[in-house]
């Protein structure tokens, strides 16, 4: 499947009202029924006391972030590519079941449309585009599954085959899965795992709003430890694996912030508003406005250490390597406590080894604690839109077992 979409969104600011439409009929009756229908929003509207004025023409860092070959990779090259990795769970005797996605534009997280340009009648104008590509499948036969993913800008990273071959291993290794009890153990989380955890701990703490509503768990906490010296947090569009927008959702040059730095609570992100409370400059973490969400840091880079998968698994005299979690909610914003499972490959350590398959947990894990607790972890790679490295964490808390 090939499909483009494109969406205008219009925003009509009037003092301290403004209104916002957003369509995709680029007709001129069309665009002319859309600047209407913001200018009757925003005469309708509430005057509000965050309101800020429109902004200026603005300088932005260059960001190369298409790479040609993506671009230009049709349906063909990614169905081969697809067949390679359906043959490798066929001959397993598995089922496959996947995406290979590419995209050359501004499709977002979810599939939504990001921002491609901003313009306004002040002068201001920010465009940016981007290519990426993400494989994922997993490899299913009755209660065996194994899971396997890439994504990058590029589709140079993208190897369907050795992923369903990463696929097709765990779920061969996940047969006849042993019982564990409930508890406290020793893990070492996979990167898809750790971005999943880490992005829990993004959406209730890592943006002004949060902070200044009292919600985040580093309030009242900045220029102290909240993790070890191992963990530095930084979202940073820059970073050679995410190469994301240069501006935000309202045109501000986008900054790297560094939120935690060797366990030390450094800063949150910043929009206009959130901003202006504090008498500051935003970072660049804005979404459109108007919006109830607060500004969002969007490229999140965990950094990593020196340590192989293999090492960390070493340093675990009894516990579990996870492939991934799913389902996972915020139970408690303060302490980022979050529910979830784990899915796809959960295998025992024992005296240093990956011996065989557990049944999957249901956990309830404070995030906080867990990167207190974290002692290890390897280089970063992207996983899951975030650069993260696997971790090893200390008495993870696994609640109950699931029934597969």
């Amino acid at each position: 499947m090939a499909e483009r979409r494109y969406v205008l969104s219009v925003r009509v600011a009037r003092g301290r009202r403004s209104g916002r439409a957003t369509g995709n009929d680029w007709s001129d009756a069309g665009i002319s029924r859309l600047v209407a229908r913001a200018e009757e929003a925003a005469r309708v509207a509430p005057e509000s006391n965050d309101a800020i004025p429109l902004l200026g023409p603005q300088t932005y860092r260059e960001v190369d972030a298409v790479d040609p070959a993506t671009a230009s990779l049709g349906p063909e090259a990614r169905a081969r590519e697809v067949g390679r990795a359906v043959a490798r769970t066929r001959a397993a005797n598995l089922d496959g079941a996947g995406i290979f996605e590419t995209g050359h534009g501004t499709i977002g997280d979810y599939g939504e449309l990001g921002t491609l340009a901003l313009a306004n009648t002040r002068g201001l104008f920010a465009y940016h585009i981007e290519t990426s590509a993400t494989f994922s499948i997993s490899a299913l036969r009755g209660t065996e599954s194994g899971w396997a993913r890439a994504d990058g800008h590029a589709v140079s990273a993208i190897d369907g085959d050795a992923l369903a071959a990463r696929a097709v291993d765990k779920a061969l290794r996940s047969r006849d899965p042993d019982t564990w009890s409930p508890g406290a153990y020793d893990v070492v989380l996979e990167p898809a795992a750790v971005s999943d955890l880490l992005q829990e701990m993004n959406y209730t703490s890592f943006g002004a709003l949060a902070l200044q509503e009292g919600r985040s768990f580093l309030e009242g906490k900045m220029g102290t430890p909240v993790f070890g010296p191992e963990i530095t947090i930084r979202d940073d569009p820059y970073h050679p694996l995410h190469r994301g927008a240069p501006f935000d959702g309202e045109g501000v040059p986008a900054l790297p912030v560094t939120i935690v730095d060797r366990g030390v609570a450094r800063s949150v992100v910043y929009d206009r508003r959130t901003a202006a409370k504090e008498g500051r400059e935003s970072t660049g973490h804005g979404l459109p406005y108007p919006n109830t969400v607060g500004p969002t840091a969007r490229h999140l880079v965990l950094e990593g250490g020196k340590a192989s998968l293999e090492e960390l698994i070493a340093g675990v005299d009894r516990g579990l390597l996870v492939t991934r979690v799913w389902y996972t909610n915020i139970v408690d914003p303060m302490s980022v406590m979050v529910t979830g499972m784990t899915r796809d490959g959960l295998f025992a350590i024992e005296r240093g080894k990956v011996t065989r398959a557990v049944r999957n947990f249901r956990f309830n894990q404070g995030i906080v604690a867990m990167l207190q607790r974290a002692d290890g972890m390897t280089p970063t790679e992207r996983a899951g839109g975030t650069v993260c490295p696997a971790l090893r964490v200390r008495g993870f808390r696994m609640s109950s077992v699931t029934e597969f």
